[in-house]
């Protein structure tokens, strides 16, 4: 028998190592540190509760909202491929059923998301480096801003973060003991995660890959890779045959994602556009049923939404082939966005809110800060070990389908979850390297965290473009009876003649036409450019004008106009119906043949609903 290692007693007059103290009481930090991120989160909830947004569901919290009330209350149906990620809707009705059809049920559960986020960062952080890193990844997450912002608004994002974190953490904690249990649990996370988050789908296939890397040693272990790919290909069936079935017994098609990914695509990588585009709206009831409309009307046959999403990703690659400079100097402005230090939101702008919430104010941890030092420490780290290697590789192909797609701050969050324990690791290896006086290390690590300091401060995004936040701003104050307030956010949007002004002249010309000052309203349409995605909106409201006015052939013409750009609107089809009824009644009826054919778009859908974008 071996002898027991005697513990060295500590000299007189020392102390102990700040580190081993960490690694001694590391379950009190622990608990400390999640304490903390629970009271703020708390905090930020009251907070919120204070400011005229908190009562208020914006648009893909509405959308969801209200598809959870349908499946809560079964009545939802729908013959179509899912539009958007089904997950959130299925998890919100869960919450309805069993509580009651109240969003701050949501707010909670996602307070609770956030918190068990930080926990998994801790275990990742646990798992790639040793405890002292994880606490402090875990300390970070718990006060980064928009971890916390998004634990208190009912948006799918703190559940899509939490999905990724668990997938990343039992990925690399897989070569620990259990680990075909741990395999099974990844192919549940990441197969809930696809259903939540699409982006994720494409690590899919990449994990099986990296499974190999980190638990394959020899024969020895041949038999435990085999049951971990099959347990994980297990877990995965487990969470996405549900969808999956579904769509294949109501639509007819074999779709293990959402529909919406070719229209997602052309939106990201279209020359010709900017979002929004004008041929589709911008609320997320009805944008992909405009996207499906326009599809069938270039092909000349009607087709399913996953028809739809095909037709638009081929015309993708038409692109890609007719102008590849073009397309890849857009790819190249969009990569340097995803590192950009503007954290840009497509439902809410921390820096506009904050103005009416004081809370997110203080001076938390933010992206441009975590950025840089997370880059170099996953640089440096990388290949030091296959977890480090790992969680790199999850880190580039995930942030390649931003580069792809978009690359606001809600689908970007889940990367700062690999970025956190690698910003702890480099700073801790800047550290050692000058306590071992290894002075070669220091201007590598230093020049990589200066060069990701420039990246992020290139200039390729309006930080200054606040127009889609006034406006939303201006909706929230006008659903509450401050008509005159509204209209001075929307006159100050529309003043400043940035990308969402349009919207804010539309607003302004529809309530000075309910008015009665068709001089004023007019004003504000003539302010829409034709080329602008609201023009369709424009000409439709210019009909109804003159309507108004009795002008029967120049309505009949801005009608026409209107549906020449989007051809899916209904109600503007059946104004035009009902006046050609006065004055030509073969095209009347031309119409309401048109009119039937465009509905039963929507009825596939089983789309009742009706939504306002900012």
């Amino acid at each position: 028998m071996g002898k027991k290692n005697k513990k060295i007693p500590t000299q007189p007059g020392t102390r102990p190592q700040f580190s081993d103290l960490i690694e001694k009481q590391a379950h009190l930090f622990l608990l400390t540190i999640l304490f903390i991120a629970l009271i703020l989160r708390v905090i930020a909830l009251l907070s919120l509760k204070e400011s005229i947004y908190f009562d208020f569901l914006l648009w893909d919290e509405r959308l969801y909202h209200n598809w959870a009330l349908k499946i809560a209350n079964g009545t939802f149906q729908s013959s179509s491929v899912y539009e958007m990620a089904p997950l959130p809707a299925y998890f919100m009705a869960f919450i309805y059923r069993l509580l009651s059809p109240d969003v701050i049920y949501i707010r909670i559960a996602n307070i609770i998301f956030g918190v068990l986020t930080c926990l998994l960062i801790y275990l990742i952080g646990k798992e790639i480096a040793n405890r002292t890193v994880g606490l402090l990844a875990c300390f970070i997450a718990s006060l980064y801003e928009l971890f916390i912002f998004y634990s208190i608004v009912p948006l799918k994002t703190a559940l899509s973060v939490f999905l990724f974190a668990s997938a990343c953490y039992f990925l690399v904690a897989i070569t620990n003991r259990n680990s075909v249990i741990k395999a099974l649990l990844l192919g549940i996370a990441i197969g809930l995660a696809n259903n939540v988050r699409p982006n994720c789908g494409v690590l899919i296939p990449l994990i099986p890959l990296l499974m190999i890397l980190l638990i394959y040693r020899g024969r020895s272990t041949l038999r435990v890779l085999s049951a971990s790919l099959i347990c994980y290909v297990a877990g995965l069936s487990i969470a996405m045959s549900p969808f999956i079935i579904r769509n294949h017994l109501m639509a007819g098609e074999f779709a293990p994602s959402a529909s919406q990914s070719g229209f997602n695509l052309y939106m990201s990588n279209n020359l010709q556009y900017s979002y929004p585009l004008p041929f589709a709206s911008t609320s997320p009831a009805e944008m992909g049923i405009h996207f499906t409309i326009e599809a069938s009307r270039r092909a000349g046959k009607k087709l399913s939404s996953q028809e739809a999403s095909s037709y638009w990703t081929r015309e993708v690659i038409k692109t890609a082939f007719e102008q590849p400079s073009a397309l890849i100097w857009k790819k190249c402005k969009s990569a340097a966005r995803l590192f950009n230090w503007f954290e840009d939101g497509d439902h809410y702008q921390i820096g506009f809110l904050s103005n009416f919430v004081k809370f997110f104010k203080l001076p938390f941890f933010s992206f441009w800060l975590i950025l840089p030092f997370g880059m170099a420490g996953m640089i440096i780290n990388s290949f030091r070990s296959r977890k480090s290697l790992t969680l790199s590789a999850i880190f580039i192909v995930y942030a390649s389908t931003l580069v792809l797609f978009f690359t606001n701050d809600r689908v970007r969050l889940p990367l700062l979850v690999i970025l956190i324990p690698f910003c702890v690791m480099g700073i801790n290896n800047l550290g050692s390297c000058i306590k071992r006086g290894e002075l070669r290390g220091i201007p590598i690590y230093s020049a990589m965290v200066i060069a990701f300091f420039i990246i992020e401060f290139l200039p390729v995004s309006d930080t200054k473009d606040v127009t889609a936040h006034l406006n939303t701003y201006a909706i929230i104050l006008d659903s509450k009876g401050l008509e005159n307030e509204a209209i001075q956010y929307w006159e100050e949007s529309s003043r400043l003649e940035k990308h969402f002004s349009p919207f804010a002249n539309l607003a302004l010309a529809e309530k000075y036409h309910k008015k009665g000052n068709i001089q004023k309203a007019t004003y504000y349409l003539d302010k829409i450019a034709d080329h602008s995605f609201a023009a369709a909106h424009k000409y439709r409201l210019l009909g109804d004008i003159m309507v108004g006015q009795r002008q029967i052939e120049k309505a009949i013409a801005a009608y026409e106009k209107s549906l020449h750009i989007n051809s899916g609107q209904r109600r503007t089809r059946s104004k035009l119906a009902e006046l050609y009824s006065r004055t030509d009644k073969q095209k009347a009826s031309e119409e309401y043949d048109k009119l039937k054919y465009i509905s039963s778009f929507y009825d596939l859908y089983g789309s009742k609903r009706k939504g306002r974008s900012p």
